[in-house]
């Protein structure tokens, strides 16, 4: 095992080096020791060269037949194809043996989004503990529905708010896209009260001039989340804005053009019922 051991610590080398974070390394390793344990212990072999696509195809039902979730096991066999790749490319095997080894199918969940109770109960943590600037955040993310990237990335002149109407320009959407999306009466109060004692570039200034980082915004709604008893993060708040909208009877086209989606598949996600709306579902024929 010595030899797979010092092959994997030049593997954990160029993971890193790609930019994967530690943590996420550390799950590719924990797969991979997992697999050579399981290649040990079937055929007292532990050299990378000897694996065939059978090895990979046993183990994947090996994973299955201890009831591992499809995503669990596609995670493992995803750990073990970059491995074998790289290890192909290095001259250390011949052949890829996770090539032509399919995946298995997952059942894709609909998207987390906060139930109305969460909802109550975050907005309230944030209106009594919440500084104008993170109120605002909150806002345009919840009633804009935009990604914590793109919000981030708003310098204050992209904010319009009039009388009766506002909006939001995004100009760094994801591929690149630029979107303009209307600014409701909650929005505008909220962000209105937040400009007028804004001075500066950016809408959410953070520290040596720059703008607010990701990590930052991230911080600040795990805070509320947990003061509101809520487990909350930049995206289940945009779920949640795609969510009100489907559920207050929008067209899938309109929710896709305010959430900047290229595909009207990622939207439909919204309208498969969570557990809530099962929920409701069954309580409406309970004879109690």
């Amino acid at each position: 095992m010595h030899n797979v051991m010092d092959t994997f610590t030049r593997f954990r080398d160029k993971l890193l080096a790609k930019g994967l974070s530690p943590g996420t390394v550390e799950v590719y390793l924990g797969h991979l020791r997992r697999f050579f344990a399981w290649v040990e212990g079937t055929y007292g072999e532990t050299d990378p060269a000897a694996v065939t696509p059978l090895d990979v195809a046993d183990y994947r039902r090996h994973l299955q037949n201890r009831d591992r979730k499809p995503a669990t096991v596609n995670n493992a066999l995803d750990a073990i194809g970059s491995f074998f790749a790289w290890a192909k490319e290095a001259g250390i095997v011949q052949s890829d043996p996770t090539e032509g080894v399919k995946r298995l199918p997952e059942e894709k969940s609909p998207p987390k989004w906060l139930s109305r109770r969460e909802l109550g109960a975050l907005v309230r943590a944030v209106q009594k503990h919440g500084s104008k600037k993170e109120q605002a955040l909150i806002a345009l993310l919840l009633h804009a529905g935009l990604r914590v990237s793109e919000a981030i990335s708003l310098r204050a002149q992209d904010v319009v708010i009039r009388e009766r109407s506002g909006h939001v320009m995004v100009r760094y959407g994801k591929g690149g896209k630029c979107r303009e999306v209307p600014l409701n009466a909650t929005a505008r109060r909220i962000l209105g009260e937040y400009l007028s004692g804004l001075s500066g570039e950016w809408l959410f200034p953070g520290k040596n001039g720059g703008p607010m980082t990701r990590r930052a915004a991230e911080k600040a709604l795990a805070k509320y989340g947990r003061l509101a008893g809520v487990e909350v993060t930049p995206h289940r708040l945009r779920h949640t804005f795609c969510k009100m909208l489907v559920d207050a009877g929008e067209s899938l086209d309109r929710v896709a053009m305010l959430a900047g989606h290229s595909n009207l598949n990622t939207t439909a996600r919204y309208t498969r019922p969570g557990k809530a709306d099962l929920e409701a579902a069954v309580e409406k024929i309970a004879w109690e």
